[in-house]
C-alpha cells in the first residue's frame, strides 16, 4: 500500500498556521514513532503546499526519517512505492489512504452539502 500524509496539522504541529512559510513548530505528538511504523508496513509520501525540499530537509533533521523530495524540472513521479524512505511533493499521488487534518469525509454528496452548510452560510 501507499499511505499519504498532509504536512502541517499532521506531522509539523502548525499551532499558528501560516508564518511566511516557515516550518517553526515541533512535531506532533506521535508523528515520529506513527511514520516510522507506517513506513515499516507501507510506502509513505508527505504532500504539502509548501516547498517540497523545506519540509523534507526538515523531516530529516528533526524526525531522523530519510527524505526525498521531488526537485523542480525533474520528472514528476507517477506513484511512490519505497519504504525506505518519504517523498515530499506538493501533489498527491495515488494513495491507498490520506491522512489529513483538515479533510472532510464523503459518504455521499448528501451528506457532504450537509456538511459544508455553516451557520453564517445560512
Amino acid at each position: 500500500m501507499t499511505i499519504a500524509v498532509d504536512f502541517d496539522g499532521v506531522i509539523h504541529a502548525y499551532s499558528r498556521g501560516w508564518q511566511d512559510g516557515t516550518i517553526y513548530d515541533e512535531p506532533m505528538p506521535g508523528a515520529i514513532d506513527g511514520l516510522h511504523e507506517l513506513m515499516r508496513r507501507d510506502a509513505v509520501f508527505i504532500h504539502t503546499s509548501r516547498d517540497p525540499q523545506a519540509v523534507a530537509l526538515w523531516i530529516t533533521n528533526r524526525l531522523g526519517i530519510t527524505s526525498t523530495w521531488e526537485m523542480e524540472g525533474a520528472r514528476p513521479h507517477e506513484f511512490w512505492n519505497d519504504r525506505g524512505r518519504v517523498l515530499v511533493t506538493n501533489r498527491k499521488l495515488p494513495a491507498t489512504v490520506y491522512i489529513d487534518d483538515r479533510g472532510l469525509h464523503f459518504d455521499s454528496w448528501e451528506q457532504v452539502m450537509a456538511d459544508l452548510v455553516t451557520p453564517e452560510s445560512d
